[in-house]
């Protein structure tokens, strides 16, 4: 037979459970549990509370996470009324001093109890708690021949819950926004991947999704984008290479004319993925994010953008609108108060920017990519451009 385990032991489990939890809510029935059975007390529950709605958002118990308020336990419900009060016992920051745990509570409740005990735990202790949420755990104290004992554990135990509850939050936080900013992809009518060096997808919008299963010339192989033909996996290869390892000013790596199975042109875009506030560390991988163009699109895009993702000058950006638009060379001079000479040395630059070749190229180019508007761009004119529309 195995031997028990000790205090100790189940101390320190209990306290990697509690964590656990702060990053998986599925954890945290188990972790009260585990509370239970160490510190004595009884029926334990957590509770996390929406001031603005005055409801329950989470209740969780020994027996499961409770998200409706169908399933949730009565006593989850409602916040009890000794709680909404100002003398509620209230969980505040915690330090260590010298091994031991100081409290720093709020001067009503710290005047009345010591806070983390069991009597304030019966009555509802406040783990965290803003204008907008509050975090609750409460449970039943130990039987009086065992109170003193539970009441050494409580008190050892519930400031890892309190900072537990605050990481809590923050994931919640950052899960939402995360979640906010992928649905914004989806809404985009092109496609956006974010990808390593090795070619690995680690996200991709709707649009970008639907392509890539649409297009037999690409594939998704365990996660892996792969192209069937040997030429453009090795271009695909050498994109990604040259954004992940090669830039850090946000420019583009380059671009490629991609023809899918179908025959659609798709321009494909790669520029370095950089953080606009770098995490450093061993976890913080190089990223590139893979741009590809809608053939059913009839706008460009904004000289903003394009300065973005092509590195190109104002005046560059400018001048390739203009030509997008169905401009003549000689109507960008007169337009941007240009030589001749001057406005063929920039489209010169742009194509070698764009890795385009023709100026038919680059204006296909930016006809496949979203979102132009002349004045926002800061054309100097406010003469209008030729109708260009696609003659069918």
């Amino acid at each position: 037979m195995g031997e028990h385990p000790s205090t100790d032991d189940v101390f320190h489990r209990l306290v990697d459970c509690i964590y656990e939890s702060a990053m998986d809510v599925a954890a945290m029935p188990a972790a009260l549990d585990l509370f239970s059975r160490y510190t004595g007390t009884g029926s334990p529950s957590y509770l996390i509370w929406d001031k603005l709605a005055a409801r329950a958002r989470l209740g969780v118990t020994p027996h499961g996470c409770f998200t409706s308020a169908g399933s949730m336990p009565d006593n989850m419900r409602a916040l009890p009324p000794h709680l909404t009060t100002t003398g509620a016992t209230r969980a505040c920051a915690t330090m260590s001093v010298d091994g031991a745990t100081a409290m720093l509570a709020e001067p009503e409740a710290a005047a009345a109890t010591s806070i983390y005990d069991c009597s304030g735990l019966a009555q509802g202790i406040r783990l965290f708690d803003t204008s907008d949420v509050c975090v609750l755990m409460s449970a039943t104290p130990a039987s009086c021949d065992a109170f003193a004992h539970c009441q050494q554990r409580v008190a050892q135990v519930m400031p890892h819950w309190a900072r537990a509850a605050r990481m809590q939050h923050r994931n919640f936080e950052l899960s939402g926004l995360a979640s906010l900013g992928l649905a914004s992809l989806d809404t985009l009518d092109f496609g956006v991947m974010v990808l390593q060096a090795d070619m690995r997808v680690r996200y991709a919008n709707s649009w970008a999704e639907a392509l890539v299963q649409a297009d037999t010339n690409l594939a998704l192989d365990n996660g892996v984008l792969r192209a069937r033909a040997e030429s453009m996996q090795s271009v695909l290869a050498g994109l990604l290479e040259s954004a992940v390892h090669g830039g850090r000013n946000g420019t583009v790596a380059g671009s490629w004319m991609h023809i899918t199975s179908g025959g659609q042109p798709v321009p494909i875009i790669v520029m370095p993925l950089v953080s606009r506030q770098p995490v450093e560390g061993p976890w913080q991988l190089p990223m590139a994010m893979m741009l590809l163009g809608n053939s059913e699109s009839r706008s460009v895009l904004d000289a903003g953008v394009l300065t973005s993702l092509f590195g190109l000058s104002r005046k560059e950006s400018i001048i390739a609108i203009r030509l997008a638009a169905g401009e003549t060379l000689t109507e960008i001079a007169e337009r941007e108060f240009l030589s001749p000479h001057t406005v063929r040395v920039h489209i010169r630059d742009t194509l070698r920017k764009t890795g385009t070749h023709r100026q038919s190229e680059l204006v296909r180019l930016l006809h496949l990519l979203p979102g132009v508007d002349l004045e926002r761009a800061g054309v100097s004119s406010t003469a209008r451009p030729r109708d260009t529309r696609r003659r069918h």
